[in-house]
């Protein structure tokens, strides 16, 4: 186990709030840093980070695999939140060994569960997928958390088995929990590199001038939340009054449904260029339509998005301009 801490004057503020990140350094987890750094939370990130790069003042890197529970839980043993974006698989996977998704995705998050009472844990915040966890649905509408779900690929069903896993440890322990399914995440710190869901896809057939598979025509119908509006879903769950062995689950998106197609034409116009198309047939392991209904999230917590589709679009082709690949 690696430990990057980088402290000025080594003074540690030991007045803010302890977080950790898990699986804290890839897109969200980024986003999530610079969103809670930015509300004077000290934050641990952990994952497999082989980079030697510093982190800001009040940041620490820890660099270990979150199948090693005994080392988890002591890197974070000082952070009252745990937030959990940790996963090997992406949503397009399918046909991958179950067993070892098993291993790599659904027992870490076990094992700690397990052990996390030895911390000193009060949140546990997990991020699901409100675009997988549900399924295909016979007519569109917008799916609500106490819909019945049948995951129809690896991605979705890894999820929903976690989420099972999550709310029976949480029932009996001192901690609560919070399920966020989130719909698909976008914004800024996309690495084009190994880009994540259309949109990142898109922008990256724009740099390289390459072209981009729509499946099923690109007449699929998606709902799409700014990383800011979902950082700002967290914020919520961890400044909400604590009611400990408890779980709550609560769709994040914008509730609106736009086809891929569509985004597709609203990133050309963003960046006043033409992306290339190709038309596929549809996958058997993507939705037809998956939009989320956010009520209850809205009653609850008091959350709802602020960031429209076309201006965050906006505001990840200038990031991308200043700063290329990510």
């Amino acid at each position: 186990m690696r430990v990057t801490n980088i402290f000025v004057n080594n003074k540690i503020d030991l007045k803010l709030k302890n977080i950790a990140i898990i699986g804290g350094h890839g897109f969200i987890g980024k986003n999530f840093t610079h969103f809670f750094l930015e509300k004077n939370y000290k934050i641990t990130l952990i994952g497999n980070n082989s980079s030697n790069k510093t982190f800001p003042v009040n940041v620490q890197s820890v660099s270990t695999n979150v199948e090693n529970t005994e080392l988890l839980i002591e890197a974070v043993k000082d952070a009252e939140v745990i937030i959990w974006l940790a996963s090997s698989l992406i949503p397009g996977s399918f046909n991958e060994s179950l067993a070892l998704d098993f291993d790599t995705n659904i027992k870490p998050v076990v094992a700690f569960l397990q052990k996390a009472e030895s911390s000193v844990l009060k949140k546990f915040i997990y991020l699901s997928s409100g675009g997988t966890v549900y399924g295909n649905i016979d007519e569109p509408r917008l799916w609500q958390e106490k819909d019945d779900k049948s995951p129809i690929s690896e991605y979705g069903l890894s999820k929903l088995i976690t989420e099972n896993y999550i709310k029976f440890i949480t029932n009996t322990s001192n901690f609560e929990s919070y399920i966020l399914r989130p719909s698909n995440v976008y914004g800024k710190f996309q690495n084009l590199t190994k880009p994540q869901g259309i949109i990142g896809f898109a922008f990256k057939s724009l740099i390289q001038q390459s072209t981009i598979q729509l499946y099923d025509d690109g007449k699929v119908v998606r709902d799409f939340i700014f990383v800011d509006d979902l950082a700002e879903a967290v914020f919520k769950c961890i400044e909400a009054a604590a009611q400990p062995s408890t779980t709550h689950i609560y769709n994040v998106g914008s509730g609106s449904p736009v086809s891929i197609k569509e985004i597709v034409s609203k990133i050309g116009s963003v960046a006043q260029k033409t992306v290339q198309t190709e038309l596929k047939p549809s996958r058997n392991f993507d939705c037809e339509f998956n939009v989320l209904n956010i009520d209850k999230i809205k009653q609850d917590l008091g959350w709802e998005p602020k960031i429209k589709i076309d201006d965050g679009l906006k505001v990840v082709w200038e990031w991308i301009k200043q700063n290329g690949n990510g």
